[in-house]
């Protein structure tokens, strides 16, 4: 099963350390109370094999920072052939605990049949830390609460760095560690960015090394926005040694802003 993000996330290759949108969902949930937006999204994922496709998932996410002191978010995927088939079900709750300091966890249900069968329950937790106007770095654990299948959910933890503005432009770099899907500790490090032209238009990308599934990737993406806060997020990515494997997400948006 490959780790779930959203379109942005994928295109940066990175995304602990940044001030996310409903991708927090995924990647660090303390991130999602760091804006205030209440924002719907409609979410599409393949990964692929060549002309296998691996992984095929849909679904959609809900965050809410606006309407209390509580960021609240879910997400409902739901995973269509590929290896597995069944339901990915996020639910976040996150907040502030000092002056741009906030915290957030992540409770997890897994119900898979395929590949590997998994039904379990887990949880991510995450600290995400707005250090200056154009500077915050972030941290996650990862499946905390450990599941019978670790192919699916595999443990892990890793941190972020992000510089610069989500208005104008901005970089972004992580690592992440993971415990249980080698035959010792793997890690996966990534770097990316994006330029925000004329308020409207999003590009990105990204290069990421992952020891894990012995893949370098690189990425791009890109999305429009409109005035009304109606937006597009596509991003990709494909194995600089494999280019038959790639991923491909998209993402209808609809923002709100305080």
């Amino acid at each position: 099963m490959p780790d779930v993000v959203g379109p942005r996330a994928l295109a940066l290759s990175a995304g602990i350390g940044l001030a996310s949108g409903n991708d927090g969902l995924f990647l660090n949930p303390a991130a999602l109370a760091a804006r205030k937006r209440y924002s719907v999204e409609t979410d599409a994922i393949f990964d692929r094999r060549g002309a296998t496709t691996v992984a095929e998932l849909f679904g959609g996410s809900v965050v809410d920072s606006l309407t209390g002191p509580v960021t609240a978010g879910m997400s409902y995927l739901r995973a269509f052939g590929g290896n597995y088939e069944g339901n990915l079900i996020h639910l976040s709750l996150a907040g502030p605990i000092l002056e741009g300091l906030y915290l957030g966890a992540t409770g997890k249900w897994y119900s898979l049949h395929g590949a590997q069968a998994a039904s379990a329950a887990t949880i991510d937790a995450g600290l995400f830390w707005q250090v200056a106007e154009y500077v915050s770095v972030g941290a996650a654990g990862y499946n905390l609460v450990p599941v019978s299948n670790p192919l699916i959910a595999p443990r892990g933890y890793g941190a972020g760095l992000t510089i610069g503005s989500d208005r104008v432009a901005q970089v972004t770099a992580d690592w992440r560690a993971d415990l249980d899907r080698g035959d010792k500790t793997t890690n996966r490090y990534g770097v990316g960015g994006e330029v925000l032209l004329g308020g409207l238009v999003p590009l990105r990308g990204g290069f990421a090394r992952d020891e894990t599934i012995g893949a370098t990737w690189w990425s791009v993406g890109a999305g429009f926005i409109t005035r009304g806060g109606v937006g597009i997020d596509v991003g990709y990515r494909q194995d600089v040694n494999a280019p038959s494997a790639r991923t491909i997400a998209a993402a209808l948006k609809l923002y709100l802003f305080d």
